[in-house]
């Protein structure tokens, strides 16, 4: 990587159970993920509450398509005119309003999975302006980074790594207590997260971003990784 500013870009929201990020640019803003269906008000209560004018954001990053991720991107979409990326495999669902489904590893996520039914399996639809395989940079919105593909949570998992050493990582893993993570329950393939954990980790992050927890560094990173 390219020499590290010390300043953070990424501004954390806790969002309901889900964490959203802003993340600051050169040139405006991007937003990482949406929160769950029909959370216009709380979505116009952020950009009100950082004093951001919704306009300057400029590309809207789906970490994946779970409904708590992607419930409300077509009114962020349509309130900032920005962009809105993601990964090839869930571009198709996206554009017909239809989630990811989220896989549950044990009894607790089977129950919540049936709750969460009742919400429905579908969203407004709409067709994603950037559509990536394995790597996307991030130049062209005004700040220094990269979205990598990281499978294992979802089919259409990615991160995002910037340049001055933070890094967004979405589910793929969550604190299960004060300096210790695990993989949740809801996941596809422990190897494959742990595939994509360690391509993380050899970018050697300063500080990273968890949508269900707060933040670990890399070596809390590496010591799960070695564990498994």
């Amino acid at each position: 990587m390219t020499s590290r500013e010390n300043k953070n870009k990424v501004i954390p929201i806790k969002f309901g159970h889900v964490n959203i990020y802003l993340i600051k640019t050169e040139s405006g803003y991007i937003l990482v993920d949406t929160g769950m269906p029909n959370k216009n008000q709380q979505l116009d209560e952020v950009f009100q509450k950082y004093g951001i004018d919704p306009k300057s954001v400029q590309l809207i990053i789906l970490t994946h398509g779970h409904l708590d991720h992607v419930g409300s991107v077509a009114y962020v979409q349509k309130a900032t005119g920005a962009k809105v990326l993601c990964q090839q495999s869930f571009s198709k669902s996206l554009a017909n309003g239809v989630i990811e489904t989220a896989t549950p590893q044990n009894f607790t996520g089977r129950i919540l999975n049936f709750f969460t039914g009742f919400l429905g399996s579908h969203i407004d639809g709409m067709k994603a302006d950037i559509v990536f395989d394995e790597e996307y940079g991030l130049s062209e919105f005004g700040i220094q980074g990269k979205v990598i593909h990281t499978p294992g949570h979802s089919t259409s998992s990615i991160s995002i790594i910037l340049d001055n050493g933070e890094a967004l990582i979405g589910d793929l893993i969550r604190e299960s207590k004060p300096g210790e993570v695990g993989f949740g329950m809801f996941y596809e393939d422990k190897t494959t997260i742990l595939e994509s954990l360690q391509r993380i980790a050899e970018f050697n992050p300063r500080i990273i971003y968890l949508s269900h927890s707060t933040t670990i560094d890399n070596q809390v990173l590496k010591k799960f990784i070695a564990s498994h």
